[in-house]
């Protein structure tokens, strides 16, 4: 009988059906991978008529004839059935108002813009097997902080020690990828960071051995303790850009009544973000109420999911199933996130770049420059001490100091700035040149006298006047880092003087001067005498798609505008071909205008 693609034949094909397992396990090996849902989960959509669910999933992707081909072959299906002629169906319609009051009647505008926020800080988890090839778990995670995703526990249990501890290299084996909403696009993949676990509760140990609980009579002990939520940080504050959900310690889910209507915003199986609705039903245990249970539609993959209630704002983190003895199932369940922000932990914290995007005292924009940024967050916390920008006048080389002043602070840091063209000719003058602009006038007396030396020059500068100018550098910053900018270097090339060989020697013996960091504008290359590995650099080019599109994002996350995704993009590229180049940076201000005007409209 070929594959028909009406519903009777559907039907028929499904009544025909003689072995649930070899069934699901054809389906299985014939459906298109990442476009058919698995039949496991086509059978909790529809737990009354699964294999009628999995005939027409089949026909809707394109693989009925190959599945009905395989289920003959192997002789699931009972012929006598097919042969026959279908039962003529009668219908009485009854005019009737089915409703379920707790699901009460959400209101379309929220929903549609919860949704729409959901599929920029929804994203798939996976974590591979040990040698990175297929995936072992696989879960959902949401972004609660501008760095941080939470997910359920138990996705990531296999990357801990028995103490709870990450694995070395764990982080390589988490998958974190965004925007998967169609199925159409792999996404946006963000790293974790190598320190990832921000925080963690276990699973309770009898979620763990999977004991059916007494509902009448719940064991309450630890209930309280194991909440199963892991907190990931990932290598960059995505959240700046997608906005991330605020934990509320106040808002415990409504059930029961009224206003229990949830949404449980997920990945099942791996694949594209869905909705599913349905209602909280009970607050469980009865002295905590650490549990909420549900009967929104899950699967795996669901655990980490975000439970929304029917204004969209965040209830709750899908955990899992929980059966009968009988393996039938008795509700879905999630942990109220109430209680996950009522341990205060440091959601907000950003580790290595917290990008700076706009400057906060002018309120002017900063397009790209995240190499510098990097540069800049690398020289406080590892060997880099020299950072080098070049790159034509008009692209932001001025604007670069007030990056890094904006990044750094003045409780910590001093930014001295010097421009090239007044830099002394003589090594002990340019010394103390750059003392007095850390701390106005200072002594002549406390560096050396070049009259006094017993050695040649170049070895005077070495032996005697750098290890002075480290010292009182040392005393003049005293707990604060010096950065010593010196700016328009490819115009004014320092003279082969006895300058040269002063500044070449601080390039040189930076790991001895511990408080300073150099940064040079306008300078490209190797540093003389500087190690390589303590330089960074940082060609400056034009603004790409990618960066203003970045800019975008966080304009709009800022003012709160919502954005379809891609939307951010084409704005962007229609900017770029409608503002023309500028000097000295007012391309940029240009853009920067440009984007205000397009967030107020779309507001």
């Amino acid at each position: 009988m070929p594959a028909g693609d009406h519903d009777d034949d559907l039907r028929r094909l499904a009544d025909a059906v003689q072995s649930r397992e070899q069934f699901a396990n054809i389906f299985d090996e014939v459906r298109p991978p990442g476009k058919s849902f698995p039949f496991k989960v086509l059978a909790l959509l529809d737990g009354a008529q699964p294999f009628l669910k999995a005939l027409r999933s089949a026909r809707d992707d394109g693989f009925l004839d190959t599945l009905v081909e395989r289920l003959l072959h192997a002789q699931v299906l009972d012929l006598t059935k097919l042969a026959s002629e279908p039962a003529p169906l009668t219908a009485t319609p009854h005019l009737q108002a089915v409703t379920r009051k707790e699901l009460g009647f959400p209101n379309l505008a929220l929903e549609i813009e919860g949704k729409l926020i959901a599929t920029r800080r929804l994203c798939c988890i996976s974590v591979l097997k040990e040698d990175l090839s297929d995936a072992q778990t696989v879960g959902t995670g949401f972004l609660v902080g501008p760095q941080v995703v939470l997910t359920s526990g138990h996705v990531v249990d296999g990357l801990l020690d028995g103490g709870g501890k990450p694995l070395a290299g764990s982080g390589k084996r988490i998958l974190v990828a965004f925007d998967q909403t169609s199925g159409l696009s792999p996404g946006m993949f963000v790293p974790v960071q190598d320190d990832w676990l921000v925080g963690r509760s276990a699973l309770h140990p009898l979620e763990m051995l999977k004991t059916p609980l007494k509902w009448d009579d719940p064991p309450e002990k630890d209930f309280d303790k194991h909440l199963d939520f892991a907190l990931l940080r990932l290598s960059r504050a995505v959240g700046y850009e997608r906005g991330s959900y605020t934990l509320d310690a106040r808002k415990m889910p409504t059930v029961g009544g009224p206003g229990a209507g949830v949404a449980l915003l997920q990945h099942p199986a791996g694949r594209s973000q869905v909705s599913t609705p349905g209602a909280a039903t009970h607050l469980w245990p009865p002295s905590f109420r650490t549990r909420v249970l549900h009967d929104a539609n899950s699967a795996d993959g669901s655990s980490g999911g975000l439970l929304v209630d029917n204004t969209f704002q965040p209830i709750g983190l899908h955990q899992c199933t929980y059966k009968d003895e009988h393996d039938a199932v008795i509700s879905n369940c999630a942990i109220p996130t109430a209680h996950i922000a009522g341990l205060n932990l440091p959601l907000s914290q950003v580790v290595g770049l917290n990008p700076v995007w706009r400057l906060k005292d002018t309120g002017e924009a900063v397009i790209g420059r995240e190499d510098f940024q990097y540069s800049v967050v690398d020289a406080l916390q590892g060997e880099v001490r020299i950072l080098t920008a070049a790159g034509t006048s008009g692209m932001g080389r001025s604007f670069t100091t007030r990056i890094l002043r904006e990044m750094l602070g003045s409780a910590e840091h001093h930014v001295v700035e010097m421009s090239a063209s007044k830099v002394p000719v003589t090594a002990r003058d340019t010394a103390l040149s750059i003392l007095n602009a850390i701390a106005g006038q200072t002594s002549d007396a406390i560096l050396p006298d070049p009259g006094e030396a017993d050695s040649a020059q170049p070895a005077w500068i070495v032996q005697d006047l750098v290890p002075a100018f480290a010292k009182a550098l040392a005393d003049l910053a005293a707990l604060r880092t010096v950065w010593l900018v010196i700016d328009d270097i490819d115009r004014y090339p320092v003279a082969n003087t006895s300058t040269r060989i002063f500044l070449e020697s601080v390039y040189a013996g930076m790991t001895g001067i511990p408080k300073l960091r150099i940064v040079l504008i306008g300078y490209q290359g190797a540093v003389p005498g500087a190690l390589s590995r303590q330089v960074r650099g940082d060609v400056l080019k034009e603004f790409d798609v990618v960066e203003l599109e970045q800019y975008i994002d966080r304009e709009s996350t800022a003012q709160n505008i919502r954005r379809l995704p891609g939307q951010s993009r084409t704005i962007a590229r229609h900017l770029l071909d409608d503002v023309p180049f500028g000097p000295n940076g007012q391309r940029q201000a240009a853009l920067a205008r440009e984007v205000a005007k397009a967030a107020r409209r779309s507001a």
